[in-house]
């Protein structure tokens, strides 16, 4: 992975911050965007320990299109020969489809799907001439509905689409596209759907979380790092016949929650 160039969206915690952090073991040039430019300083100084690695960081609200045309001018001016994109935005709302406001399904796709439809439109061509990577951290829920995770669901579904429609570009343009599903993992929005279904069943936290790891069949929750690891592979230049793949990251159960 040495002089590859890696731009990672969602990249100030969760998923994104621990790809990042693999990535940079390698010395990578890394380019982080998300919208809180405090957290991305501290990111930036927290994945550049005990490496080389060059990092960039942008802060921007990928769910407008203002939002991802500034990213992309400034990677235009200062990123342009990338190779690598990894995209980890994405902070769906969980809740009873009948009462969750439908704010939250715009909400939903304007951060997770339209800002990858935005920023590849944007950059393919970059992707094109380095014949470069794309990974996609996505959610099981794409293919397991739930009630009340109806915007994830549609939103997931949608991008896994999109992804599989573009890798069959790919194939012409020496792009390589992959999608993850990771299932539960141990970030901060995990602890926010736990929450929400402890909110919405008059449980505590605990008991909630106890409850989903019950009806998993699992002793635990994944972790961001066993994610990073499997986006880190799909990117190496000997698997690129791994193309237009959906593979799920779950421990073997379908999620719950």
């Amino acid at each position: 992975m040495k002089n590859r160039k890696i731009v990672i969206t969602g990249a100030s915690k969760g998923i994104g911050k621990a790809i990042a952090k693999k990535f940079a073991l390698d010395d990578c040039e890394i380019y982080l965007i998300s919208s809180n430019e405090k957290t991305l300083q501290d990111a930036s100084k927290e994945i550049n320990k005990g490496n080389n690695s060059k990092i960039h960081y942008y802060a921007t609200n990928l769910k407008t299109e203002q939002g991802c045309n500034n990213v992309l001018s400034d990677i235009q001016n200062n990123f342009k020969d990338l190779d690598t994109i990894i995209f980890s935005a994405g902070d769906t709302k969980s809740g009873d489809f009948l009462s969750q406001p439908i704010d939250d399904f715009f909400d939903g796709f304007d951060l997770k799907f339209y800002s990858v439809v935005r920023l590849l439109k944007g950059l393919w061509t970059n992707l094109k001439q380095k014949k470069g990577w794309v990974v996609a951290i996505n959610g099981q829920m794409a293919n397991t509905p739930n009630p009340n995770f109806t915007v994830g669901g549609a939103v997931n579904s949608a991008l896994e689409n999109l992804c599989k429609a573009l890798s069959k570009r790919g194939i012409q343009d020496n792009v390589n596209i992959n999608v993850i599903h990771p299932g539960m993992t141990s970030t901060e929005r995990l602890i926010s759907i736990i929450q929400a279904n402890a909110n919405r069943e008059n449980i505590s936290f605990d008991q909630a979380k106890e409850n989903a790891l019950k009806a998993s069949g699992l002793d635990r929750f994944s972790t961001p790092e066993e994610v990073a690891e499997l986006t880190y592979f799909l990117c190496k230049e000997n698997v690129r016949h791994i193309n237009g793949t959906s593979i799920t990251l779950d421990g073997g159960i379908k999620p719950t929650i």
